[in-house]
């Protein structure tokens, strides 16, 4: 590189740094007055803010709050020890442009959000590819707004576009999710409205109907618009009259439905991946009681608040939905986002409870939450400059106050509520003492088989579609066929005891349906060689059940494994260097096979699977909204006591286990632990008894004082 280029690549960084603390400085404007209004708000109540925290508390908590975990031991030495006047924001800022602020932003929303990773009769690939889409939103800091909208708006496939994830996690429930929708976005429960006139608000069934029929079109559907229009295509085919009566035009019905299910062949390994907004109109139900309209009535849309959205039949109901949802015009679309994320950095919101917001409901200070809402908005919903303007308050650096969530009690935010960790944050403070790469971007590939495909089916032409439903009508009439003549063999072999041919009749029939699969899969626009897991065919199951037969007839055979993968091992390993690039080897870092599992509790299914030990801890269930539970139990004592995770902790190669053992005494060994597990060093008291524990236990001692640690209170709360 010449001299020019690393003088202008010095200047240019130079500059960059210049920019970035100009814009801190810019939002320590907006701290400074959210600091002054918290003050008059003391003033009005006659409280006084909590005493400051020192740096050790402070540093625990600010890597708690934004990242998701407690800090290491170099990394409390280092905020520690830094003498910088500005070390809190400059702590604070880096935290925000983290890796593990992803991480525990993600499972904020994952918890709001209710992401489940394993939704009920979809592919597993469908629940990441949504998880995986709310990650890439967050480490891009897409605005607030366009994240809503894009949630709102999403229809294609799935693995083109993770938004899709949004409908798909409530499919086959529109209208309750529109009720999710609302309390999520909104903070407006509206769920009784559904079956009756609110009992308490201002919402009647019809507001509820007619605020669902914006978004009850869009729907899982297993046709793409250009079947749609090859329908059409094929019915002027067809030449018959369009009457709606009669024999032609239950003729003409009955050759739709055929092209319709020929059509669905090919879209049969995506079902229930694709989203898109249908005509399908919303009617009132059966027992609809009251007189501003009669049952089973179809519903236009509106809106019940804020601006006043009528459509017509040719206006996309969703997108006149997304305007007006994500409006700043909106009465509640800023304000529950807004008090969303008070609570999570105070522990109390401006509104309580966060999602009953109404017009009687008034937030802890009007003045406040009206420049919270307008800061947002003049933010441009920046969701990371939010964040960063709040963790900068001078509230945030105070002793925190205890406060149960009761009907009728003030919370005054003298300082952050005390607290207990997430189960979330308690894991991941655990991981992060064994494993040093927590806070990387994990590696996740964009290669999708099943993509692949749909982008080959998406570019055909409605006449190219049209003939090709026809061949892989042909094909499957012409498999079952043969399927027929192999049940004829398999009869004849058992009832007439045939036991020599039977493993000779079982394989060819698997590779029958192996190379039968492999065929439809090219049909369908699959490439064979790139089949993994489960791919739906019509005859996917006689094979099996054929093989099956004749292994339970005559057991003594070694058959093969009925399940084997359609592709074969050559086509499979050339699928596999074509992917990866050539001939490289695939990357193996010792650590994953150690410590398999032990990840970023964002990087684990969601939820984690019962028994699990953030379940344990109350991780939500995700099956309603922030569904997650704070309260102890015997079982996470249990769990603490005598969990497998001091195994790993201790395991030769963990980071606590590498830091405990170069330690050069007891003294040493000491700091290190209480600086790792309570960000602080230890009183001189705490020390001399540890000293006695070090030289009683010997070579024990290190997991001993370990496990005490840990087994605190202490380790488990936000002070």
């Amino acid at each position: 590189m010449s001299i020019l280029k690393i003088i202008l690549l010095i200047a240019l960084t130079k500059l960059c740094t210049l920019s970035l603390t100009n814009a801190d400085e810019s939002l320590l404007v907006y701290t400074k007055k959210i600091n002054a209004l918290l003050s008059e708000y003391h003033a009005k109540n006659k409280v006084a803010p909590n005493p400051l925290v020192d740096d050790s508390v402070f540093v625990r908590r600010a890597y708690l709050n934004i990242i998701g975990r407690i800090p290491t031991a170099s990394e409390t030495i280092q905020y520690i020890e830094s003498k910088d006047i500005r070390k809190k924001q400059k702590l604070i800022t880096s935290l925000i442009g983290s890796e593990g602020y992803v991480s525990h932003q993600y499972n904020w929303w994952a918890d709001i959000l209710r992401v489940n990773t394993r939704m009920q009769g979809q592919s597993p690939s469908n629940g990441m590819a949504y998880s995986n889409w709310i990650k890439e939103s967050i480490r891009e800091n897409k605005s607030y707004d366009n994240f809503v909208r894009d949630l709102i708006t999403a229809e294609g496939m799935i693995d083109e576009n993770g938004a899709v994830g949004f409908y798909l996690r409530d499919r086959g429930m529109e209208l309750d999710h529109l009720a999710t929708t609302a309390q999520v976005f909104l903070g407006t429960q509206l769920v009784c409205a559904q079956c009756h006139d609110h009992p308490f608000d201002d919402w009647s069934q019809m507001d509820y109907y007619e605020l669902a029929a914006f978004s009850t079109p869009v729907r899982s559907v297993r046709r793409t618009e250009s079947m749609d229009k090859a329908i059409q295509i094929a019915q002027k085919q067809m030449k018959l009259p369009r009457g709606n009566k009669g024999k032609a035009s239950d003729i003409r019905k009955n050759k739709t439905r055929q092209l319709q299910r020929a059509f669905q062949g090919l879209t049969d390994n995506f079902r229930n991946s694709i989203v898109r907004e249908t005509r399908t109109p919303l009617k009132l139900p059966d027992d609809y009681q009251y007189e501003d309209a009669k049952p089973n009535d179809i519903v236009l849309p509106s809106t019940p608040f804020g601006q006043n959205v009528k459509v017509t039949n040719s206006d996309s109901r969703i997108e006149a939905y997304a305007n007006w949802m994500t409006s700043p015009d909106n009465p509640r679309f800023t304000k529950t986002i807004v008090n969303r994320i008070w609570k999570k950095v105070f522990g109390v919101g401006l509104y309580e409870p966060v999602d009953k917001i109404d017009d009687t409901t008034k937030p802890a200070d009007a003045k406040l939450m009206a420049y919270l809402e307008q800061l947002m908005v003049d933010l441009n919903y920046d969701m990371r400059k939010f964040n960063a303007v709040l963790y900068n308050t001078d509230v945030f650096t105070r002793e925190s106050q205890s406060f149960e969530l009761n009907v009728g009690e003030t919370f005054y935010f003298q300082g952050p509520r005390f607290q207990r960790m997430s189960a979330e944050q308690i894991w991941d403070s655990v991981v992060s003492m064994i494993r040093s790469d927590l806070d990387e971007v994990p590696e996740n590939s964009s290669y999708s088989p099943r993509l692949k495909a749909w982008e080959k089916l998406n570019q055909q032409s409605p006449e190219a579609l049209i003939k090709r439903s026809r061949e892989v009508a042909t094909f499957n009439r012409e498999t079952l066929k043969k399927l027929d003549q192999f049940r004829e063999q398999v009869k004849e072999v058992i009832s007439k005891k045939k036991e020599d041919e039977a493993l000779v009749l079982a394989k060819r029939i698997l590779n029958f349906n192996q190379k039968a699969t492999a065929e439809y899969a090219r049909l369908t626009y699959w490439d064979p060689s790139d089949l993994k897991g489960y791919f739906r065919t019509p005859f996917r199951n006689t094979p099996r059940a054929l093989a099956a037969e004749l292994k339970k007839a005559f057991p003594g055979q070694k058959y093969p494994n009925l399940y084997k993968q359609v592709a074969n091992s050559k086509m499979k390993s050339q699928a596999a260097k074509k992917q990866k690039g050539g001939n490289q080897k695939p990357r193996f870092d010792k650590r994953d096979r150690i410590f398999r599992g032990y990840v970023r509790a964002s990087e684990i299914s969601s939820p984690a699977p019962d028994g699990h030990f953030l379940r344990d801890f109350g991780q939500s269930d995700r099956s309603l909204i922030e569904n997650a539970n704070y309260k102890a139990s015997t079982t996470q004592a249990l769990s603490m006591m005598n969990g497998d995770f001091l195994k790993f902790l201790m395991n030769p190669n963990s980071v606590i286990s590498q830091k405990m053992n170069t330690a050069g005494d007891s003294d040493e060994l000491i700091d290190l632990i209480y600086l790792t597990v309570f960000s602080r060093y230890p009183t001189l008291l705490e020390k001399s008894l540890l000293r006695d524990e070090a030289a009683i236990s010997g070579e024990m001692a290190a997991r001993s004082i370990l496990w005490s640690t840990l087994n605190t209170q202490q380790f488990l709360f936000i002070q």
